[in-house]
């Protein structure tokens, strides 16, 4: 039983000559994902394991919504594994069988024409696309897996090597062993489109052999996809599509003329039998009816059906447009001449679940899920599902917003229940953490306050923090902005007492608690003209600005408490909210702490600078600057994880021999290179870098000794490049230089 940590394996999915796909649970983000591992006999032999590694090393520096992500990779109990998204909607072949209609054919050929144009352009050739390597979505997107081959594309092969492939999607000079780029991936693409829309291949020989190409010939309903055919399907590869986008670009062709036919295909063979069966069901089921339409009972009808179903099966032999049990109806449906009748019962089951107020999503989408069964082009039960998943998120923000946490959590785990890839659920995960937590803040708060009382000031500058706190997780708290309201308008009022007491001090000090919980509550400016309009409070406001001026002098900036530049500055402020000196010297010490701020940050003492960061957004210097300072902190936290991760891939790649290849973007020294742009003097990295370096050197070594001159200076020139300067290697070089020289002068 497979095993690896990190994951719960629950099941076997699939498997091929020398790998099993299992469905499995990832226990940190509690996702389904596929885990491709090699088979116990073929775990063994080195070529295997390297082709298998090389895979997920290629796939994993794609990224594209059309090919399938590589999670992660690695080796278990000497098991090689890849650990991949996991598709719920089946491989090409499977969705052929059961009837793809003709618009999901252009649009998935298209998808995987896209797909290729942007590995083409990384430098990255598939080599194997055929109809397998083709996967589905839960939204019925085409996605392309399987980058083995890809992966020994770029070595050289050994002469007697095998060329590997599936030869009836092999491009002619890729059965002929010679050397393929982007347009042998086109050509298997084409061979694909061929195969959908006639169930044929383009070879006389499919079994491996170099067998004739044949012209395609399509039916004439198809005829507007024989100049696409024709072109993708050229021999010679300078007459195909060059590129992945043309391909893709001349099917939208096709599509924006309106010519694409409404139909399905179907890799299920109609036969005469089904089709007569078919009839008699059908004429059984009218005369237990009583009498049919006036369409179907017309003379001729049903040997005019008969003979056109007739063609369908016998001209495409074992491929057909239509083959199901149930009548008729069904028959005609598959082939694209009718609506199915399963799908628009479906369809009428689907609408009204969703309209059922007490149904889940889970029950809506499946039941969208059942048209698209019957009908896969239906475009209304796609719009269904998106419109239902875009409800329910809906569903989840409002509540959010609302502040109901118990709703938005229901929606929410039944949101990631059905759809546990959707990109937005890390978003609304975070919007419900936020509110919970917010919802703490403020009753913990509330509770402190009721057994402290408002006239408590150290209690309600701590409850005034707290709450800005929870209105900033979120912003339409209810309770904590009435909180802050009825603190603001107490202290308001106290301050006018204050002040008609002739008590100036004490009214400034509390009129700036007021105005530090809500600016703009009921009677401020009225409070503030009493305030300011006494001559004590003038000169109370210019003892408080050379205290300030003092306090700078000092370094006394924003601690401590009651006895610094910062909160001298808000006490005038609050009372002049123009005051040009309080204004200028609130700015300037902004500026100072984040200097001093930037400067822990250089110096790595990351633990000092978030303690001045919290200090800063007590002391309130403003929300500008500590939002400043926020970002950087949070920039070199990333700076930091993203080098940890570079290092600690680096060390992987070096370890797999993956040095300066396969991939010019990921590769060891690419990694490490990056690393030390952002951290110019990292250990790790200069200590990779030198091992690095070295092992190439010594690989040039061994090549030189072995009579490989070429690759020996190949290998010597990376590792100079690497790691230039060392003496040694330099001497070495000129040496090997000169002898390859002398050597090929003793041969003329």
């Amino acid at each position: 039983m497979l095993d690896i940590p990190g994951y719960r394996i629950q099941r076997q999915i699939g498997a091929g000559g020398s790998a099993q796909v299992h469905l499995a649970l990832q226990h940190a983000f509690g996702r389904p994902v596929a885990i491709k591992a090699l088979a116990a006999d073929a775990a063994r032999p080195a070529a295997y394991r390297r082709r298998f590694l090389r895979e997920a090393e290629i796939a994993k520096g794609l990224d594209h919504p059309n090919i399938v992500r590589i999670l992660d990779f690695g080796v278990h109990a000497d098991t090689p594994y890849i650990v991949m998204e996991y598709l719920r909607g089946g491989d090409l072949n499977a969705n052929a069988a059961s009837g793809l209609h003709m618009q999901n054919v252009v649009m998935a050929v298209k998808e995987i024409a896209t797909a290729l144009d942007y590995a083409h352009r990384k430098g990255v050739f598939h080599g194997d696309v055929k109809p397998e390597n083709i996967l589905f979505n839960e939204q019925g997107s085409a996605l392309l897996a399987d980058f083995g081959i890809a992966a020994l594309a770029e070595e050289d092969p050994e002469p007697s090597a095998p060329v590997l492939g599936t030869p009836p999607f092999m491009s002619p000079e890729r059965r002929r062993g010679e050397p393929v780029d982007g347009r042998g991936d086109l050509f298997s693409l084409g061979v694909v489109l061929c195969w959908l829309l006639t169930g044929q291949l383009p070879f006389d020989d499919a079994s491996g052999a170099a067998g004739a190409l044949r012209e395609p010939s399509l039916p004439l309903r198809l005829a507007p996809f024989q100049g696409v055919a024709r072109k993708a399907l050229a021999a010679a590869p300078a007459d195909r599509y060059q590129t992945g986008a043309e391909f893709a670009a001349a099917l939208d062709r096709v599509r924006a003329a309106g010519l694409v036919p409404d139909g399905v295909v179907r890799t299920a063979a109609v036969t005469t039998t089904d089709i007569e069966a078919a009839l008699a069901a059908e004429q059984r089921q009218g005369e237990g009816r009583g009498a049919a339409p006036a369409a179907r009972t017309a003379p001729g009808y049903p040997l005019i059906v008969l003979g056109v179903l007739l063609v369908v099966a016998i001209g495409a032999g074992a491929w057909s447009v239509a083959s199901s049990p149930g009548g008729l109806g069904r028959l005609l449906a598959q082939v694209g001449w009718v609506e199915h009748p399963d799908a628009v019962r479906a369809w009428q089951e689907a609408r009204a679940l969703e309209a059922d107020p007490t149904q889940g999503l889970a029950a809506v989408v499946a039941a969208y899920r059942g048209v698209l069964v019957h009908d896969a082009g239906h475009a209304g039960a796609a719009a269904g599902v998106a419109a239902a998943t875009a409800r329910w998120k809906q569903e989840v923000e409002s509540a959010l917003v609302g502040g109901d946490a118990g709703h938005a959590a229901a929606k929410l785990d039944e949101l990631a229940e059905v759809f546990p890839a959707d990109p937005a659920l890390p978003t609304l995960f975070d919007g419900l953490a936020d509110l919970r937590q917010a919802q703490r803040l403020v009753t913990d708060t509330s509770q402190l306050l009721a057994s402290s009382g408002l006239d408590d000031a150290a209690a309600v500058e701590s409850a005034i923090d707290t709450y800005k706190e929870a209105l900033r997780l979120t912003p339409s708290n209810a309770e904590a902005s009435d909180a802050l309201r009825r603190i603001a308008e107490h202290y308001g009022a106290l301050a006018e007492r204050n002040a008609e007491a002739r008590n100036f001090t004490a009214a400034i000090a509390n009129f700036r608690r007021a105005v530090e919980a809500a600016p703009d509550f009921q009677g401020v400016e009225a409070v503030r003209t009493v305030i300011a309009d006494a001559e004590e409070v003038l000169e109370q406001m210019e003892d408080y600005l050379q205290q300030a001026a003092r306090h700078r002098e000092a370094g006394a900036l924003i601690a401590p408490p009651n006895a610094n530049a910062v909160e001298l500055y808000r006490l005038v402020l609050a009372t002049k909210p123009d005051d040009a000196i309080a204004v200028q010297g609130l700015a300037e010490v902004a500026q100072q702490v984040a200097g001093n701020f930037r400067a822990l940050l250089s110096e790595g003492r990351l633990g000092d600078a978030r303690g001045l960061l919290e200090r800063a957004a007590a002391s309130g210097l403003g929300d500008a600057p500590v939002g400043e300072m926020q970002a950087s902190y949070d920039a070199e936290l990333a700076r930091l994880e993203r080098v940890r991760s570079l290092v600690e891939r680096a060390e992987t790649l070096v370890a797999v021999g993956y040095i300066t290849g396969p991939a010019t973007e990921d590769n060891a020294v690419v990694r490490l290179r990056e690393v030390l742009r952002l951290d110019p003097n990292n250990a790790d990295a200069l200590r990779l870098l030198s091992l690095a370096a070295t092992r190439l050197s010594r690989v040039a070594e061994d090549a030189y000794r072995a009579g490989m001159t070429e690759e020996g200076l190949r290998y010597l020139n990376l590792a100079l490049t690497v790691t230039p300067g060392i003496a040694r290697w330099q001497d070495m070089r000129r040496r090997w230089e000169a002898e390859s020289k002398d050597a090929a002068a003793s041969l003329e």
